[in-house]
C-alpha cells in the first residue's frame, strides 16, 4: 500500500533542508491538510451548484426567464455576473481536480473546459456552440459518476452504504446525461410549449451534478475518516516524536 512518502521527492545525496524527524511532520501535516482541502473541494464545487439556480431566481426573477441561460442574454443585472462566475468557478474546479485515474482526470479537464464554454460563449453569439458545450459537459461527468466514481466503493465494509453509493452515483450520472438530452427531445413535443419547463430540467441537472460532488464528499469521509477541522494540538504533539 502506497505511503505518505511516496508523495515527496527524496532528500538529495547532500542532505535535506530540514532534520528528518521535522521533514516528516511537517510532510505529515500537508498530507492531513490536503486531504481536507480536497473534501472542501468537493463540497465547495457542491455547494455552488446547489445554489445557483436559486441565486439565479433571486438576483434576476423567474417569470421572465424560460432557462438557465435566458439569465445570461435577457439581463444585464448582477445574475448575469452570478452565473458567468459560477460557471467559470465549476470549471477551474474540474481543472484543479485530480481524478484517480488517468481517464477520468482528462474527462475531467474537458469537462471543465466545456462548462467555462458555456459561460463565455452566449446564445447571442452562437446558441448551437453554447448549448452543445452545457451537453458535453453533463455528458463527460455523467460518464464519470457512472463509471469511474465506484472503483473504491467495494472496500466499504457495510454493503448498505456500498449499494446507497453506487446507486447515488449511478442516478446521478444517468440524471446529468438523460435531462440536457431530453430538452432537445421536448422541443418537438408538444411539451416543449410549456414555460419554464427547460429552466427546471435544467436545475435538476444542475441538481444532478451538485448531488454526485456531496455524495463524493460523504464517500471521502467515510474512507478515510478525514476531519472538517485541523487539530493543532496533535500537530504540536507529532513534532515532538
Amino acid at each position: 500500500m502506497a505511503s505518505i512518502q511516496e508523495a515527496f521527492k527524496p532528500d538529495p545525496p547532500s542532505g535535506g533542508y530540514l532534520k528528518p524527524e521535522v521533514k516528516r511532520h511537517f510532510q505529515y501535516v500537508f498530507a492531513r491538510q490536503a486531504a481536507r482541502s480536497y473534501l472542501y473541494l468537493c463540497l465547495g464545487i457542491g455547494l455552488i451548484a446547489a445554489l445557483l439556480p436559486f441565486l439565479l431566481m433571486w438576483r434576476g426573477g423567474y417569470w421572465t426567464h424560460n432557462s438557465i441561460s435566458s439569465y445570461y442574454t435577457l439581463d444585464v443585472r448582477s445574475s448575469r455576473d452570478i452565473m458567468v462566475g459560477m460557471l467559470c468557478a465549476v470549471g477551474v474546479f474540474l481543472f484543479l481536480f485530480h481524478g484517480l485515474s488517468r481517464i477520468e482526470n482528462w474527462l475531467l479537464n474537458f469537462a471543465g473546459a466545456a462548462v467555462i464554454a458555456v459561460a463565455l460563449i452566449p446564445m447571442t453569439t452562437s446558441e448551437l456552440l453554447h448549448r452543445g458545450f452545457a451537453i458535453i459537459f453533463f455528458l463527460l461527468i455523467g460518464l464519470v459518476a457512472i463509471r469511474y466514481s465506484k472503483a473504491r466503493i467495494d472496500r466499504i465494509p457495510h454493503e448498505r452504504a456500498r449499494r446507497l453509493f453506487k446507486t447515488g452515483y449511478t442516478a446521478a450520472g444517468v440524471a446529468m446525461i438523460a435531462l440536457p438530452l431530453s430538452i432537445v427531445a421536448l422541443q418537438f413535443t408538444p411539451w416543449g410549449k410549456f414555460e419554464h419547463y427547460m429552466f427546471w430540467i435544467e436545475s435538476v441537472a444542475i441538481w444532478s451534478f451538485s448531488a454526485y460532488w456531496f455524495l463524493k464528499t460523504a464517500e471521502y469521509r467515510l474512507l478515510l475518516r478525514i476531519r472538517w477541522f485541523a487539530h493543532t494540538h496533535e500537530d504540536a504533539t507529532e513534532v515532538r516524536k
